[in-house]
């Protein structure tokens, strides 16, 4: 669990910009493929489509969702002008967030075929903000962090939109081993 001072100081790291910036951290290309064997979730819930870059020293990871009008969420968010939830912005930060397990645990870039995605419970949003909306058509560029880890993982997350950070989260899970 974090503290509130430790709180307040992964906020305001995390309002300051890219935890993965563009040209920054090791590239890769990863897909649906690894993905399914890095994360638990399946369609309509797997909301990461690609990992394009991990940064081990940062402990960080940026990754990729492109939003369609048929997706989840948007036929009633709302009927006419489509939001996408804000939860599912949160669900998705959070996915590329336990992604970091295998990055950080195995120090290596790829993802084996023999690798399986770990058994996680989320125990905590400590903080989320929501300061502009994303749309159909939009890309969310999707940053994690690790902020601690024990018997829990904490992370922080964020979805851009361009250059502009339109939501970020603090996120706490129990990770099953």
């Amino acid at each position: 669990m974090l503290e509130q001072d430790e709180l307040r100081q992964v906020i305001r790291r995390t309002r300051r910009g890219p935890f993965v910036p563009e040209n920054a951290g090791s590239p890769t290309t990863l897909g649906r493929a690894e993905l399914e064997r890095l994360l638990p979730h399946r369609p309509p819930m797997l909301l990461v489509d690609s990992i394009d870059a991990v940064d081990l020293s940062g402990s960080a990871v940026r990754g990729r969702r492109s939003l369609r009008s048929g997706d989840l969420g948007f036929e009633g968010h709302f009927p006419g002008a489509p939001i996408y939830p804000g939860m599912l912005v949160v669900e998705a930060i959070g996915q590329l967030a336990l992604t970091l397990l295998h990055f950080l645990g195995s120090r290596r870039l790829d993802v084996p075929d023999s690798t399986t995605p770990p058994r996680v419970l989320v125990t905590h949003v400590h903080h989320a903000a929501f300061i502009a909306p994303f749309r159909p058509g939009d890309t969310m560029t999707l940053h994690a962090q690790l902020v601690h880890q024990d018997h829990t993982l904490v992370a922080a997350g964020q979805a851009w939109n361009g250059s502009t950070l339109s939501a970020f989260a603090i996120s706490q899970v129990y990770v099953d081993e």
